[in-house]
């Protein structure tokens, strides 16, 4: 916000709170705490303040309701996962992100809430022709356009709940599915098969052998820095 955007808001406070007081450094003194926040944030933040009841408004009540505003577009955002191939690593994946999250929070773009899943049935289960065509539900692979809004299309690898069905814990409900099924469904949409257990085991195992060998290969003394790299001791 810049100080004449300060001068702006406490007009638009003296506005709404004509018995509140200002002097001519009110503008200079509210700037230096609203500098790193947008005029129209600070605006909302004044105007829910007022609509709450309050005849007054201070600048730390201002700052308080616009980090409010920003934690809550912050919770009810899901951030983007990496593309393909980026391991979100260095720089690419990360400076998305940040700035991802500070359009959220600024209020330049809407958060993106994950897709909410059907509630749980404590109905007694189908049977005949309703019981054949859940158990079809299976034999459809979810698109990618669908993405993971058919994950329950997927049987669940973990607790074994059937296509159609909701994943349970401890023999509950739950109100979202395993990591395992969402992992599956996002295969089966790209065209790929479920993740093979043993698969998984046989690249951590290769993983811990490529790191042994690494190690193995340094010289006598190295010592291994932080940045990936290694000096030799004196």
């Amino acid at each position: 916000m810049t100080e004449e955007e300060t001068v702006i808001l406490a007009r638009y406070v003296r506005a709404l709170c004509p018995q509140q007081r200002f002097d001519e450094y009110t503008a200079d003194a509210w700037h230096d705490l609203l500098e790193p926040y947008s005029l129209e944030e600070a605006r909302a933040a004044v105007a829910r303040h007022i609509a709450a009841g309050h005849a007054f408004v201070s600048v730390g009540e201002i700052v308080t309701e616009i980090r409010k505003a920003r934690n809550d577009r912050l919770d009810r955002h899901t951030e983007a996962e990496p593309p393909a191939g980026d391991l979100g690593d260095h720089t690419s994946y990360r400076a998305a992100l940040l700035a991802e999250r500070r359009a959220i929070a600024d209020g330049r773009i809407e958060p993106q809430p994950v897709p909410a899943l059907p509630p749980g049935s404590t109905e007694q289960q189908p049977t005949g022709r309703a019981r054949a065509i859940l158990a079809a539900v299976g034999d459809h692979v979810p698109t990618v356009r669908e993405g993971v809004t058919n994950v329950l299309a997927i049987p669940c690898p973990h607790c074994h709940a059937r296509p159609g069905r909701t994943c349970t814990t401890n023999g509950r409900h739950r109100a979202d599915v395993h990591p395992a099924r969402l992992e599956d469904a996002r295969r089966a949409a790209a065209g790929l098969p479920p993740a093979d257990p043993a698969e998984e085991i046989r690249e951590i195992e290769r993983r811990r052998a490529a790191s042994a060998n690494a190690l193995a290969a340094l010289p006598p003394g190295a010592v291994i820095q932080p940045d990936d790299g290694f000096e030799e001791t004196a």
